[in-house]
């Protein structure tokens, strides 16, 4: 008889909706690996700008100094590029919509808005994007053979205007973020999550979910059982940690505890009132809410479910509350107070959204993919609508890459083309530049008059 094979799909796509760092098998039993691991491609977006003086780092290209809001990245140092002179021209002179709007819209697009009904402080002229998101397009013309072309998630986003939508699949046509954790994880990994719960036939349709949907842990174990005793110690003891991290999301994900290390169970997320599910519209969630998102999203692209990931927190001229930075006023009001009072407020949420990035690198780089890992074979890009808050500015962008798309840029540098008299970039250029190191052949993207081809000096 032939032996049973568990392939890398088979194990993965189903299951590894885990937080630790659990490398794939080497064992050949486990087939199914591409010779050389797939380039991925994230976009982190985070609301209402930065403080320029305090987010541009100092010093070389490649001696240089993180800013006090970088700081939070520098176990990753080494494979990160800070940008400098990057302007988003092609919507700096547009009337319609707020800088804020028309940031958000431009982006991924570059392109301007279209008009519109949409308000955006004190604009009342706004439409959708006039123009196809970079995420799209290098879905579109990459066409990956994994089951989500893309995966665009949100954090408490909540506007459903032009503030509040990141991607586009064709002008005049945004996509709408995933902002439910639970739901994503049921979407990806197919395993049923605790509902909202409190009605008798609520509970009974879950139940017979649970009956009909066993879960992936049980839909592997035979294979499991019969490849064990056939691989190595190393590659048992992987094994054992990936299905203990699948129980672990599981669990979170229904309310629960995971183990720290010491057999007691650590509260990652605080029970809602409801029951099991976390209160999705509490700002006090966020963190959790964020995390759970960070988390599936490094998963999805672990398993290959997809290449392409959007993570996007709130929405341009963002008003959400941070209570658990101990901070009563809303983000955009805090974005626009001048005083070293109100810097020091808008400092601690733009350091906390830099430790979030952190953590999801810090995920990324935990999977290993032969000598490197899914980070390095990524190409993360940081991003927010404006640059300096208290001006509305669309010059200057604070825009950061992270990860090298498999080799492609070389990371460990602050690349600053206004330096020695430089001249300032456009950013349609820079998602021209990611498309290439995607694998697509584009040399121009967005509004044709704003792009002139890949930007020097980053590959």
């Amino acid at each position: 008889m032939r032996p049973r094979l568990i392939t890398r799909r088979r194990l993965l796509q189903g299951s590894l909706a885990a937080t630790a760092a659990i490398p794939l098998l080497n064992a050949e039993l486990a087939r199914g690996d591409e010779a050389v691991a797939p380039k991925r491609f994230v976009v982190f977006y985070t609301p209402n700008g930065t403080l320029e003086s305090q987010w541009m780092p100092t010093g070389t290209e490649t001696n240089f100094k993180l800013s006090p809001l970088l700081e939070k990245l520098e176990p990753f140092k080494s494979k990160l590029i800070p940008l400098r002179g990057i302007n988003m021209n092609v919507v700096v002179n547009s009337n319609i919509g707020s800088e804020h709007a028309r940031g958000i819209g431009g982006l991924l697009t570059g392109r301007a808005l279209l008009k519109g009904n949409f308000r955006s402080f004190m604009s009342n002229n706004a439409g959708w994007a006039s123009g196809i998101s970079l995420d799209q397009h290098i879905a579109n013309k990459l066409k990956p053979s994994t089951l989500f072309r893309t995966l665009e998630l949100g954090v408490q986003v909540r506007d459903a205007e032009v503030r509040g939508r990141l991607c586009y699949s064709a002008p005049d046509q945004p996509i709408p973020p995933r902002e439910d954790p639970y739901d994503t994880f049921e979407q990806l990994f197919g395993a049923a999550v605790p509902g909202q719960g409190g009605s008798e036939g609520g509970s009974a349709a879950l139940d017979r979910l649970r009956a009909q949907r066993r879960t992936v842990f049980e839909l592997l174990r035979e294979e499991i059982a019969d490849v064990r005793p056939r691989i190595g110690a190393e590659d048992r003891i992987k094994l054992e940690a990936h299905m203990q991290s699948i129980r672990e999301i599981e669990q979170r994900l229904a309310g629960g505890g995971a183990p720290d290390g010491t057999g007691a169970p650590v509260t990652l997320c605080k029970p809602p009132a409801l029951g099991a599910r976390i209160d999705l519209s509490d700002d006090a969630n966020m963190p959790a809410i964020g995390q759970l998102q960070m988390d599936l999203a490094a998963a999805a692209l672990a398993c290959d479910l997809t290449r392409i990931v959007t993570i996007q927190w709130s929405y341009a001229e963002s008003e959400h509350l941070y209570p658990f930075l101990g901070l009563t006023e809303n983000h955009h009001a805090i974005s626009h107070q001048w005083n070293d009072a109100g810097k020091a407020k808008y400092t601690k949420i733009h350091t906390w959204f830099a430790e979030q990035l952190a953590y999801l690198l810090g995920k990324l780089d935990s999977y290993k993919e032969g000598d490197r890992s899914l980070l390095d074979n990524t190409v993360v890009l940081w991003v927010t609508e404006i640059s300096e808050s208290t001006q509305h500015a669309l010059t200057n962008m604070p825009f950061l890459l992270a990860g090298s798309a498999g080799g492609v840029f070389r990371t460990g540098r602050f690349v600053d083309y206004l330096a020695n008299g430089g001249r300032a970039r456009q950013h349609n250029d820079l998602l021209v530049t990611i498309a290439n190191a995607m694998g697509t052949d584009d040399t121009t993207f967005g509004d044709p008059e704003f792009s002139t081809g890949p930007l020097p000096g980053l590959t």
